[in-house]
């Protein structure tokens, strides 16, 4: 399965998470960005995406 590298602000470290668990969502502006839940800690990330890690939501 394809993952999604995220960075904890609370750990203060990169999590990897699987795809499947990602929610992706439009800002105002029109860029995409994913938001999902630490697995490890339970509190929420968001990441601004690249057009490579949009294409792998869509």
């Amino acid at each position: 399965m394809a993952t999604i590298k995220f960075y904890s602000v609370q750990s203060r470290q990169s999590v990897e998470v699987d795809v499947s668990k990602v929610k992706k969502v439009m800002l105002k502006n029109g860029r995409p960005a994913a938001e999902t839940i630490n697995p490890q800690t339970g509190t929420k990330m968001f990441k601004i995406l690249s057009a490579a890690e949009a294409a792998l939501l869509k």
